[in-house]
């Protein structure tokens, strides 16, 4: 008999912004200047992770809204491989991305149509790289050793005094961590459901405050928090 599938695809609610990558792929061909709006999307995530936590990629990154509304309706949803998360690996992929973006803009300095290129060229590599991943794994997978999204990891507030409205998964004591859907309909494959009886609740770094944990909950036990410790 066929094992189950535990991972699952889950509808994403609020606006659309997965329109705005694809529109970039385009004019950014024709137009590669157009390649330097790429640095919002580098600096953002890290910026917001600061106070927000990953909340960028979960609810403003035009890349994941693409694997949450497009692709995860024809992913297979298998287990993210563990290694990606592996921190060493995750420095590799800081290392490697940056180091070929900074050779690749060396050899175009001083042409900005050249310059523009090397971003727009480094989003539309990442991008088919994330969406193999996604039919052959899941599709939040690139998002799980994202250069970005790690380098936000880094700097997402983990436990002690959180800042003012910082929102975290609380789960209630009705849980009764049977039905681990919370981790079924999570697009980064985590686990709310251990933050059990944990006052500070859900800190895990690499939660991109999604909220879909809280809507895939059976039994309405988890709610997403805002901090009001000060």
């Amino acid at each position: 008999m066929a094992k189950k599938q535990f991972f699952r695809y889950f509808p994403k609610k609020g606006f659309s912004l997965y329109w705005i990558l694809l529109l970039y792929l385009v004019a950014g061909y024709f137009y590669p200047v157009i390649g330097f709006l790429a640095v919002i999307c580098m600096i953002a995530p890290v910026a917001f992770a600061i106070r927000k936590g990953r909340w960028w990629c979960g609810n403003a990154c035009p890349r994941g809204d693409f694997y949450d509304r497009v692709l995860a309706k024809y992913s297979p949803h298998k287990p993210i491989p563990a290694f990606v998360r592996m921190k060493g690996f995750r420095i590799f992929m800081v290392v490697f991305i940056f180091t070929m973006f900074g050779i690749q803009m060396y050899f175009a300095w001083g042409d900005w149509g050249n310059m523009g290129r090397v971003f727009w060229m480094i989003i539309l590599v990442t991008a088919i790289v994330g969406v193999i991943l996604s039919f052959v794994y899941a599709p939040r997978t690139w998002c799980s050793f994202c250069p970005m999204g790690t380098l936000s990891s880094w700097v997402t507030p983990r436990s002690g005094k959180l800042p003012d409205n910082y929102c975290r998964i609380v789960v209630g004591d009705r849980c009764t961590t049977k039905c681990k859907l919370c981790s079924a309909v999570c697009p980064m494959q985590l686990k709310p459901y251990e933050s059990k009886h944990i006052e500070e609740g859900f800190l895990h770094p690499d939660c991109i405050k999604c909220g879909r944990c809280v809507d895939g909950c059976p039994l309405n036990v988890l709610k997403m928090e805002p901090n009001a410790q000060g």
